[in-house]
């Protein structure tokens, strides 16, 4: 069964503030896949991993420089 996390232990789970993972959700600042609930809104931890790995860099030019921030 998929773990799910709510706002606040997705954020701690990627290391970022919930208000930063809430702004980057409703933005579309970076693309984290979330389920909605009813007035919930969840995210898969396998997701979130996948996207931390999409994130992990051995050096500042192995990213994409310009559209899409990395913040």
């Amino acid at each position: 069964m998929q773990q799910l996390l709510n706002n606040s232990a997705a954020a701690q789970h990627i290391g970022v503030a919930a208000a930063t993972l809430k702004y980057w959700r409703s933005t579309g600042a970076q693309e984290i896949p979330f389920i909605k609930v009813g007035g919930r809104v969840v995210y898969a931890s396998s997701a979130l991993d996948k996207w931390l790995k999409q994130h992990t860099f051995k050096h500042t030019g192995e990213y994409k420089t310009g559209g899409s921030s990395h913040e």
